[in-house]
Order: C-alpha cells, then sequence, then structure tokens
C-alpha cells in the first residue's frame, strides 16, 4: 500500500507531486513479508523431516488479497469522495473530487420517516457509486453531513434537530459502509461546515478560526490548532445556543435568549410575519398582498427600503449574533471568524461593527469574512474522507 507508481515518468512535477503525496501520508505496519518468526519456523520444519527419506519438492500457493495499486496518474485524475447532506428540507448526495470540485449532485426531498429515509439514502449513494465509474471516479469513503448531535467516533446521530424527524440514536456508519462497501464518517453539519473551510475555503493554514453558519438555524464548527473541537459529549460548538438573554424568545431547543432565537432564518421569518399580521411591513411601492409566504427576505427588503419596524428587528438580530460572536472571541480567541450560510452576506457587517465595539482590544482586530463556499456541508463531509482516507496528518 505504501507504493506509489509515477507511470512513464513523463514530467518532472509528476514526480514531486507523488513524493509530496507519500511525505504527507502514514500508514499501518504490515506484514505482508511476515512477522518476523520465519527463522523458527523453518528449524522446527527441518527438524520434523526424516531425511533418511527422499523428498519431491512441491508448491503451496494459500489464498492472498489482490495487491493494492496506486498510480499516480489515477490519483490525480479520480481519488474522490462520496459526501452527503441530511437537510431538514432535503437529502443530497454528491462525488466530490480531491481539489473541491462536485462532479455530479443529487437531490431528493428528505422523507419524514426513518426507514423511508435510509432506503432512500442507501439507493441514492448505489446510484452515484454506480455513476462514479462512469466518470472515472475512484471513491475512498462515504462521509455524511447531518443535523443534530453526533458521536463521530461511532457514526452514530445521538440527538436530532427538531427538523429532522426520527433521527436520535441511529447507527449511520454500519449499515451505509456494509451496503457500499466503504469506510463511513459522519459528523454534525457545522462541523462539517468548519472542516469545509479549513481545507477548502478561508481556514486553509488558519491554526484556529470559527465557522458560524447563519441559515434557518444557527450553527458551527470550532477549529483550534488545526483540529475540530467536539467536547467530551460531542456538543462543543453549539454555538446557536450560546444566551445573549436572560429572557428574549423561545428558541427550538426549549430555552430562551439563545442566538438562534434572535438571528437565525426562522426567527427572522417569525418577526416578518408578525409585522405583515399587524400591516407594519409595508414598503413603498410594494403590494404587501403577496402570494408567496412571507420570509426573511421580505424583512430584509423592506429594511432596506426604509421600514423602521422591519430595521429595529434586524437590528435586534445582528446585535444578538455580534454579541454572541464577541462571547466566543473572549472564549477561543480566533484569528479569524467565517460567516457562512444565506444571511452571511447581510450580517457581516454589523457583527464586525459589534467586535469593534464591544470586544476587548485584543480582539477588536479579528476579522470576520464571508464564506466563498457553495456547498459547505457537502464539501465537509468530502473532506472526511479525503483527509482521512488518505492518512493525510496535519
Amino acid at each position: 500500500e505504501n507504493v506509489l507508481h509515477v507511470r512513464d515518468a513523463d514530467t518532472h512535477n509528476k514526480i514531486y507531486h507523488a513524493l509530496e503525496l507519500q511525505f504527507g501520508k502514514r500508514y499501518p505496519g504490515s506484514k505482508i513479508y511476515g512477522d518476523g518468526n520465519a527463522v523458527p519456523r523453518i528449524l522446527k520444519f527441518l527438524g520434523s523431516i526424516d531425511l533418511e527419506e527422499p523428498l519431491q519438492k512441491t508448491f503451496c500457493f494459500p489464498p492472498v488479497k489482490d495487491p493494492i495499486s496506486q498510480d499516480i496518474d489515477h490519483i490525480l485524475e479520480t481519488q474522490s469522495a462520496l459526501a452527503v447532506d441530511l437537510g431538514g428540507t432535503n437529502l443530497r448526495v454528491a462525488i466530490v473530487c480531491m481539489r473541491g470540485n462536485i462532479v455530479k449532485k443529487y437531490t431528493e426531498p428528505n422523507p419524514k420517516t426513518f426507514e423511508d429515509r435510509m432506503c432512500l439514502i442507501l439507493k441514492m449513494c448505489k446510484d452515484a457509486v454506480q455513476d462514479a465509474v462512469n466518470f472515472n471516479c475512484r471513491l475512498l469513503g462515504v462521509g455524511i453531513s447531518t443535523g443534530g448531535r453526533v458521536n463521530p467516533q461511532e457514526g452514530i446521530v445521538l440527538h436530532s434537530t427538531k427538523l429532522i424527524q426520527e433521527w436520535s440514536s441511529v447507527d449511520l456508519r454500519t449499515p451505509i459502509s456494509d451496503a457500499l462497501g466503504l469506510p463511513v464518517w459522519v459528523d454534525n453539519d457545522g462541523n462539517c461546515a468548519a472542516l469545509a473551510e479549513r481545507k477548502f475555503g478561508h481556514g486553509r493554514g488558519v491554526e484556529n478560526f470559527v465557522t458560524v453558519i447563519t441559515g434557518t438555524g444557527i450553527g458551527g464548527g470550532i477549529i483550534h490548532n488545526y483540529e475540530l473541537i467536539h467536547g467530551s459529549t460531542f456538543c462543543a460548538a453549539e454555538l446557536g445556543h450560546i444566551k445573549v438573554s436572560l429572557e428574549g424568545p423561545e428558541c427550538s431547543c426549549g430555552s430562551q435568549g439563545c442566538i438562534e432565537a434572535f438571528a437565525s432564518g426562522m426567527a427572522l421569518q417569525r418577526e416578518a410575519k408578525r409585522l405583515h399580521d399587524e400591516d407594519l411591513l409595508k414598503e413603498e411601492g410594494m403590494d404587501m398582498e403577496l402570494a408567496e409566504p412571507i420570509t426573511a427576505a421580505h424583512l430584509i427588503r423592506a429594511a432596506r427600503n426604509g421600514n423602521s419596524k422591519a430595521n429595529a428587528v434586524l437590528h435586534k438580530a445582528s446585535m444578538a449574533l455580534g454579541v454572541g460572536i464577541v462571547n466566543i472571541l473572549h472564549i477561543v480567541n480566533p484569528a479569524l471568524v467565517i460567516l457562512s450560510g444565506v444571511l452571511a452576506s447581510y450580517y457581516q457587517a454589523p457583527v464586525q461593527h459589534v467586535i469593534t465595539e464591544r470586544a476587548l482590544v485584543s480582539a477588536q482586530s479579528i476579522k470576520v469574512v464571508k464564506s466563498e463556499l457553495e456547498e459547505p456541508a457537502l464539501l465537509g463531509a468530502a473532506s472526511m474522507v479525503l483527509d482521512y482516507a488518505t492518512r493525510r496528518t496535519y
């Protein structure tokens, strides 16, 4: 397994690339040439032979595993991961190559029951495995990003979010690995977003940073000393449930005053509906008898067009998120904050302003940037495979 072929050696760069790949790997010990006990076995065997009798040489060919042949051309072109993203609405599967390009993506509505969901996951993964052959992609494993609290060591979803029903105490690793014959890694979607930034985004080469997802809910992940922090019970980086108020709106976790209750897409949608019902979400030149459902986007648009009520809601949401991030800066002191999700572009400037005003002087210079990754959950799921299956070390 530790042999890497450089076929034809047609370029110097190919040799250099092969060396770089090998220098970045560690391989497990192998006993393909024996276990070091050949001499005592030979002596024992010779001692059992009656040399007075004529001997006829015989051959015995024990069964051996197929040899693992690696080729630098094959690696450069086709090393890939199967990435799965389990969201509250959709179930997505993608073939992702080593450079982070999505070769093909599959999307289906996420079923409501456990049985239907597992059946669909396996079907989509098997379809992708078949397509990977046509795309000349060698799949190294499966990475799964899912909502809820996850034990990544065992590949088990411990507790689900309210958005995904019948999704607690679920072993994802065993059935998928058994069905596909591939190793499987599982982690929380917020952690996967941080892993995606570490490998493909703003977090490349950054020793300490935080990723905050601002979408339907609020989540994220923390990278410290280049490693993802999981915590003793796998609930580290539950950034959406940092308290910023002793009271405040009720959160999906059952508590009050969490960042998510103020700044998430669900929270903004709730406030937008309230203002609309009270006939306070009016904009000049806009008919509020809308055919489509009221969303956070209507709130943001109204604020930008001068609606003071909408602007007040967004100001409170930005303050809540900013204060929560200031708390993070004071606890783990990252070098960078990366905002991801559909609301990232809106929150970037206000959060940076809150940090400048409210953080300790030593933390005020920390930058807030918007993620440039289009599919952080899928890329993070793929990165678990691409990093660990190739035995890369940081």
